[in-house]
């Protein structure tokens, strides 16, 4: 088992890839580019840590979304 640890993914961040440059097109597109990499390397007995920001924006308000996007992310 390995454990992983991240910080500030912002799923659902329009701003975020304005003011960190992330090189996406849309929050959307992030998100599953974030989800897809984190699949790459977090095998499923790993734990995944997120710290700092979670979600951010209009989107982080919506439990629905925020469920959504913390059951599809990998570990246990």
């Amino acid at each position: 088992m390995t454990i992983w640890y991240t910080a500030d993914t912002h799923f659902g961040h329009e701003n975020i890839m304005r003011l960190c440059n992330r090189p996406f097109v849309s929050a959307s597109q992030m998100d599953a580019t974030m989800l897809e990499n984190m699949w790459k390397v977090v095998g499923p007995e790993d734990q995944l840590w997120i710290l700092g920001d979670f979600a951010f924006g209009s989107k982080a308000k919506d439990s629905a979304y925020v469920e959504q996007i913390f059951n599809q992310l990998p570990g246990v």
